[in-house]
């Protein structure tokens, strides 16, 4: 019983020695916020990325399109990375008089669009270089689309748990 007793206390003290450090680490090392984007990344590859859903079970992000941040909805029934006229503006894609020839149909009917190429799209870790896109005509589109022309470029993407999974 003695041996018990002498072993409890050596546990004890093992433990106050050693647990400021302990917890100072663990502190340290405080895991993302859930709201962030949750990214692992090695070093030759852009890695994974996961998205949350939102309260509608979209998966929306944000992305850089040339290097110029954007607000995109991930729409796999998209054909294409779709931008909104006014961030194809800003982005220096197109400018007044250009020619929308190119006829697409969308859930809410025809339009026009132009067909441009993104130098590179970014969603977290993940970059993607020469990357088809289409520019709807103004007021056409709520928010851009992060299509199938960066989608399939890349080793998989799936929804697990709830979370959209991007891999490179």
């Amino acid at each position: 019983m003695l041996k018990i007793v002498f072993l409890f206390a050596a546990v004890v003290i093992a433990i106050a020695a050693f647990a400021p450090e302990f917890l100072g680490r663990i502190a340290a090392s405080k895991p993302p916020k859930t709201e962030e984007v949750a990214a692992a990344v090695s070093a030759d590859h852009g890695g994974t990325v996961r998205l949350k859903a939102d309260k509608n079970g979209h998966y929306s992000t944000k992305i850089e399109a040339n290097n110029q941040p954007l607000d995109a909805l991930v729409d796999t029934g998209a054909t294409a990375v779709v931008l909104r006229y006014e961030d194809a503006r800003f982005l220096g894609l197109v400018f007044p008089g250009d020619q929308f020839d190119v006829k697409i149909r969308t859930a809410n009917g025809e339009g026009r669009a132009k067909r441009v190429k993104l130098r590179s799209v970014t969603v977290g870790t993940i970059t993607v270089r020469d990357v088809e896109a289409i520019v709807l005509e103004q007021g056409l589109l709520a928010t851009n689309l992060l299509g199938m022309s960066f989608l399939k470029r890349l080793t998989r993407f799936e929804v697990q748990r709830g979370q959209l999974v991007l891999e490179e």
